[in-house]
């Protein structure tokens, strides 16, 4: 029985867009559905192994496929706790997400995913903060003391809401998945590595 890679990439795609909506609903990603899915990772990355050759030596490279698997498990779980770790952030199915990814997809590519996931989440992070600045009202403050004039402090609530509001991450690891699955050979290429 052959298992091509892009089944691999495609069953990664359908965990987390599951995922997604789980977490956009109840703001969980439940381990109900991270632990089986990271098991379903590697004992297909072990049959994807198995199916490369016709010699002899099957049950090792099901036993490769199996630790490939386990290395991109670890891989994803290592770099997100890492991340949890410095922006002292807590609750982890996003962690265990991004590891049954690792499962089906092998620990190079959950680099690739999480390297988009990060340009993602930082780009939509940066554009939401921007978009809650009271611009006008601090451009207007600062004229005032250019003046001399007593100027007014800008009501800052409502960035000081968006910096500490929470995020569901699903999707942005969803659609770092994505981006890993369909730019994985030009993102190689421009990383040196191909």
């Amino acid at each position: 029985m052959e298992i091509p890679f892009d089944a691999l990439k495609l069953a990664a795609l359908i965990v987390v867009s599951i995922g997604t909506v789980s977490d956009l609903r109840s703001r969980k990603i439940p381990n109900r559905l991270t632990f089986p899915a990271a098991l379903i990772g590697i004992v297909a990355q072990s049959v994807y192994f198995a199916s490369w050759g016709y010699s002899g030596d099957y049950w090792l490279r099901a036993l490769a496929g199996a630790i490939n698997g386990m290395l991109g498990w670890f891989t994803g779980i290592f770099i997100m706790s890492i991340t949890k770790i410095f922006l002292r952030k807590f609750g982890h199915g996003d962690t265990k997400l991004v590891g049954a990814v690792g499962a089906f997809l092998g620990p190079g590519m959950v680099l690739i995913v999480y390297l988009y996931y990060s340009l993602v989440f930082g780009l939509y992070s940066l554009v939401s903060l921007a978009w809650s600045v009271p611009w006008h009202d601090l451009w207007m403050a600062q004229e005032m003391r250019k003046a001399g004039a007593q100027a007014k402090t800008p009501d800052m609530s409502k960035f000081n809401e968006a910096r500490k509001g929470l995020i569901p991450v699903a999707p942005f690891i969803a659609l770092g998945t994505l981006c890993a699955v369909i730019l994985q050979q030009p993102t190689m290429e421009f990383l040196g590595f191909n």
